[in-house]
C-alpha cells in the first residue's frame, strides 16, 4: 500500500458521532470525489483508489440520508489498481446535493454552486471533517522519506484557494495552483504533518516528525563533519607552512639565534608537527593568540628570505 492508502485508511476509522461533523466530511468527499448526472432523478458517483474510502462514502450517505448506496469495482486501463464506486441515488439524493454545496438554488432556480456553504465550516471542528473529506477524496501525499510534499486536487481554482483559506486558519501555509491543468492545494515542509494531525491522522504526522527528527540529525552530523574536516585542513596547512617558514630561516642562520619566545615556537613546532596551534601554545604555557603572534613573526622573518607560503 502507498502511504497515502495508509494514510486515508487512517481517516476512515475515526468514529463521527455528530451528525453536522459526518456532513462536513461527507461534503469535501463530495466535492472531490463526487460526479453529478443530472437528470429527472439526480443521481451521484463516487469513485476512489481506497475502498475503505467508498466504504466510509456509503455508510455516511445511508446514516444521513436513508439511502442505498450501491458498490461497485471499476478496472482502469493503465493502472494496476482498480476504482472502487459508490452510487447514489433516490429522493433524498436532492437533499444531500443541497446540503453539501453540490447544488443551490438561486432566482433562476436550482444550480450548479460555486462556494463552500458557510454552515460547513463555521467552527474549527467542522473546517477539520471538511479538510479530512477532500484529504479522502482526492488528496494525496509523499513518502516522508523522500519529500514532503501534500496536496488536494479540486475541480476549480477558486474552491483550491478556499482550502488554502480554511488551512490558514490552523496557521497552515497552503498555496494554490495549477497541475497537468487541474488545480490544486499543496502543501509544503513541516506544514505536511501540521495538516495531517490537523484533520486527524495523527500517526502519519508522527511518522513525518520522526523521519525528519532522523534527517535533521544526519544533516548535523554531516554539517558537524564538514565542519572539523575544514578546520583539520585549514590547521595542516598553517602547520606546513610554519615548517617551510621554519626550514627557510635555518637556512640563512641558526634558530638559536633568534629572540627566545620565536626559538621556542619554532623548536615546539619541529618537534610536533601534527600538533596543532591551540596544542603548542598549552605545551609553552601560553594563550592560543600568543602562539599565533610568535608563528606570524617567524612567517614575516621567512619572508625577508623568500615568500614560502605559496611554494
Amino acid at each position: 500500500m502507498s502511504f497515502t492508502s495508509d494514510i486515508k485508511s487512517e481517516l476512515c476509522k475515526i468514529r463521527i458521532r455528530q451528525r453536522d461533523q459526518q456532513l462536513s466530511v461527507l461534503a469535501g468527499l463530495t466535492q472531490t470525489c463526487g460526479t453529478l448526472l443530472l437528470a429527472r432523478n439526480p443521481e451521484l458517483y463516487y469513485q476512489s483508489e481506497s475502498l475503505p474510502v467508498i466504504n466510509l462514502i456509503s455508510s455516511l450517505a445511508g446514516q444521513l440520508y436513508q439511502l442505498e448506496p450501491v458498490i461497485s469495482i471499476k478496472k482502469q486501463e493503465h493502472r494496476r489498481n482498480p476504482l472502487s464506486v459508490v452510487t447514489v441515488r433516490g429522493s433524498a439524493c436532492r437533499d444531500l446535493l443541497l446540503d453539501t454545496g453540490i447544488l443551490t438554488y438561486d432566482p433562476d432556480g436550482l444550480t450548479l454552486g460555486k462556494h463552500i456553504p458557510d454552515n460547513l465550516v463555521s467552527e474549527d471542528a467542522l473546517r477539520k471533517c471538511f479538510m479530512r473529506g477532500c484529504f479522502l477524496g482526492s488528496g494525496s501525499c509523499s513518502r516522508p522519506e523522500s519529500n514532503y510534499h501534500l496536496e488536494i486536487s479540486v475541480r476549480s481554482y477558486e474552491f483550491a484557494e478556499s482550502l488554502a483559506a480554511i488551512a490558514s486558519v490552523f496557521m497552515l501555509k497552503a498555496r494554490s495552483t495549477l497541475r497537468r491543468g487541474r488545480p490544486v492545494m499543496y502543501l509544503k515542509g513541516d506544514d505536511v504533518s501540521g495538516f495531517l494531525a490537523m484533520i486527524g491522522a495523527s500517526s502519519a504526522a508522527l511518522k513525518f516528525e520522526d523521519v525528519r527528527a532522523v534527517k535533521d540529525y544526519r544533516n548535523y552530523i554531516n554539517r558537524t563533519s564538514n565542519c572539523e574536516t575544514a578546520n583539520i585542513d585549514k590547521a595542516v596547512t598553517a602547520g606546513l607552512m610554519q615548517l617551510r617558514a621554519i626550514e627557510t630561516i635555518e637556512n640563512h642562520m641558526a634558530l638559536s639565534k633568534l629572540p627566545a619566545p620565536l626559538y621556542e615556537a619554532a623548536m615546539l613546532r619541529l618537534q610536533h608537527p601534527q600538533a596543532t596551534l591551540q596544542e603548542l601554545a598549552d605545551i609553552a604555557e601560553i594563550g592560543k593568540s600568543g602562539m599565533n603572534h610568535r608563528f606570524s613573526r617567524l612567517l614575516a622573518i621567512a619572508d625577508e628570505y623568500g615568500d614560502t607560503r605559496h611554494e
